[in-house]
Parts: C-alpha cells; structure tokens; sequence
C-alpha cells in the first residue's frame, strides 16, 4: 500500500489542483488580515490578539472555497478512472481494492493537509512579520490545536466527498453532490452539521492560554461532530468502494 500510496501522492493533476486551491485560500485569508488590520487602526499587535486573529482566519469564504475543492480533488482520485475507462495507475503486483481506495482517500486528504495548512501559516507569518515575538508566542499556543482542526475539518470534509463520489453514478454527480452535502448546511445555517456548530464548540478559544490541550477543538463536542462522523464515513466509503468497485 505504500507503494500506491506514494504513486498517488505524486500525481501532478492532483497537486496542480490542491497547490492553486490553497493559494486562492491564502488569497481570501490575506483579504480577512487586511480587513482585520484595517479595522485595528494599525495598533500594536498583542500575543492574545494575534492568538485570536490567528483561528478566526477560517472563515465562511474558506469553507466555501474547500467545499468547492474537497470534491474536485476526491472524484479526481476515486472517480476519473473508472468514468474514462482508462487505468492511470496501473500495478504490477496484486494490491487489493481496499488498499488502492484507501491510498487515494489518504493522497487527497494529505495534499489538501499540508497545502491548505501550509498557506494558513505563511499567510499568517508574512502578514504580522513586523511583530515576529508576537507571532511566534502565538503560534507556540495555538499551532497544534490548529493543525488539530485542520485535521479534522478536512478528513470530515474529504470522507463526506469519497462517499458521494464511490456512491455516485458518474464524475458530474460526485462533484455536484459532495459540494451541495459540504455546503448546504452553511446555506442552510444547521446547527447540528458543518461548520457552524464547529464555530460554536471553539468560541472559548482563550483556554488554550491556560493549556495547549485544554483547547476546545480537543473537547468531545468538537472531535464527536468531526472526526468521529469521518471515521464512520470512511469506513463506508470502503465497504461501498470494495462491494460495487469493478474488477
């Protein structure tokens, strides 16, 4: 599996697609800095402040823009080859359906992981660069929660999109599909799905100040709407994918 794995990670349509979604994600959080920095009057920039600005940068227009990636990103991986009829990852060694459906989950997940969040830092430390002590106090606070909720955010996010796309009858319907189920309850503003009650279980973020893993986003509320659902999700997304996958 590593091998397939590896193969899938190095796929130039998939990180061509996760690299230019994450800069349109630094282009909407820069415009959230600015509108925030404007509002500040260019004040001194204090370690809870930054600490503040710093979560709050995941905002409405972010999600927006990963409900639009997330599927594009996961129909490309679980979908293009068996709509084309043409196999671009072929293996020499017997690897069961399982294995190959879990590498593609995990090559998705993981590139939108690591450039999503690796624009998230940048943009934040090039933003308040003329505050480096304060920016690297926050960061100190609050870099694991935040990668905590990027984690699981976008595996919540990523297994919803893999479970519409294996389901789904062709590549139109898996995108169309997973962006309505990823964004219809923000339209909708359900308060028991999506990122609205995920916003409610992290208001309390000055906790964190006291203990990194007193943070909310590592309270039952956050991880039972979050990572407990992914994990259901996938488990689906493999029983489906190994049931009606063809051979």
């Amino acid at each position: 599996m590593k091998e397939v794995l590896r193969w899938e990670l190095r796929s130039p349509l998939n990180l061509a697609l996760a690299s230019a979604g994450a800069v349109l994600v630094g282009i909407v959080m820069k415009r959230y800095y600015l509108t925030w920095s404007a509002g500040s009057h260019g004040g001194p920039y204090g370690v809870e402040m930054l600490g503040s600005v710093f979560r709050d940068a995941f905002t409405g227009n972010v999600y927006l823009l990963l409900a639009l990636l997330v599927p594009f990103l996961v129909t490309l991986a679980v979908r293009l080859e068996r709509d084309e009829g043409v196999a671009l990852s072929v293996y020499s060694l017997p690897v069961s359906r399982v294995k190959i459906l879990l590498a593609k989950f995990l090559a998705a997940f993981l590139a939108l992981f690591l450039f999503v969040f690796s624009v998230y830092l940048l943009v934040f430390g090039m933003h308040f660069s003329t505050t480096p002590d304060a920016v690297l106090s926050a960061l100190k606070t609050h870099i694991i929660p935040m990668a905590f909720f990027y984690l699981s955010a976008l595996l919540f996010m990523t297994s919803v999109a893999a479970l519409i796309a294996i389901a789904s009858p062709n590549t139109y319907v898996s995108i169309f599909g997973g962006f309505i189920a990823l964004y219809l309850p923000v339209f909708l503003g359900t308060t028991w799905y999506g990122p609205v009650p995920w916003r409610n279980a992290l208001i309390d973020y000055k906790s964190a100040t006291i203990s990194v893993w007193s943070d909310p986003v590592f309270s039952w509320a956050f991880v039972k709407m979050t990572l407990l659902p992914a994990l259901v999700l996938v488990a689906l997304y493999l029983f489906i994918g190994n049931w009606r996958d063809v051979r």
